[in-house]
């Protein structure tokens, strides 16, 4: 019976859905690259369009900030985001050291403080008590599973590429704060190194990044849903009257 029940609550799930931010954009190039005119916006909107189509191919559900080169400020983003209701939320950039040696992938969450900050200003906005402790829950939640989905997406991305492990950081990205999901910026490389820069031009590598970035996320969304599933198993056996 309990075999039956994980396999009902599988198959009527909603289709696990991603935000997937593309840094910068329009006026804010981002990061500059190798050669003249290349910039961040442009490698951060490539790999989010291949990593949108691979997620649409496993069955996830894929919203993105922006799909064309359009300048977009970091409250517009999140709003858009959190409009979306998402399963988790993923930013993508590339990034710069000036001296051109550094090489590496690198994924951030929310600093705990600045997570903190921002559950009790959510929790804030509530019209009562029991509410404002839900939401305040919930965003903690989400800070904390925000660090699984960092560690799932790095470990798939360095695998991909140059296997350069920089590792799972935290800060106060704004981007990050004040979504209401897992959410993860992910630095793919450094767009000015010698070597690593090219790649990033290159589609081959936006195209394997962009596979990375799918099976780390796809990794994510199966252990949630193994959750959900344990949790609704568990359900099914207190409620079963003893024989």
């Amino acid at each position: 019976m309990a075999i039956v029940l994980l396999a009902s609550v599988s198959a009527g799930a909603a289709p696990f859905r991603v935000v997937i931010d593309a840094g910068h954009g329009g006026s804010n190039t981002g990061a500059p690259g190798l050669f003249a005119g290349v910039y961040e916006k442009r490698v951060t909107l490539a790999v989010a369009r291949e990593l949108a189509a691979e997620l649409r191919a496993r069955g996830f559900d894929v919203v993105m900030t922006r799909d064309r080169d359009e300048y977009l400020t970091l409250r517009e983003r999140v709003r858009r985001a959190n409009a979306a209701e998402p399963d988790c939320f993923v930013s993508l950039h590339t990034n710069a050291s000036g001296e051109r040696s550094r090489r590496g992938v690198e994924t951030w969450v929310l600093a705990r403080d600045a997570a903190e900050v921002e559950a009790r200003r959510a929790a804030s906005h509530e019209s009562d008590d029991v509410a404002a402790l839900v939401t305040e829950l919930r965003m903690l939640d989400a800070a904390r599973r925000s660090a699984e989905l960092a560690h799932a997406v790095q470990a798939e991305v360095v695998a991909a590429t140059t296997g350069v492990d920089r590792g799972v950081r935290q800060y106060g990205y704004d981007v990050l704060a004040g979504v209401a999901a897992p959410a993860v910026l992910v630095e793919m490389g450094f767009l000015d190194h010698p070597i690593e820069g090219a790649a990033l031009l290159d589609p081959a590598q936006q195209h394997r990044i962009a596979g990375a970035l799918a099976a780390g996320i796809a990794r994510f969304a199966d252990e949630r849903d193994g959750e959900k599933l344990v949790m609704s198993a568990a359900h099914d056996t207190r409620r079963r009257p003893t024989p």
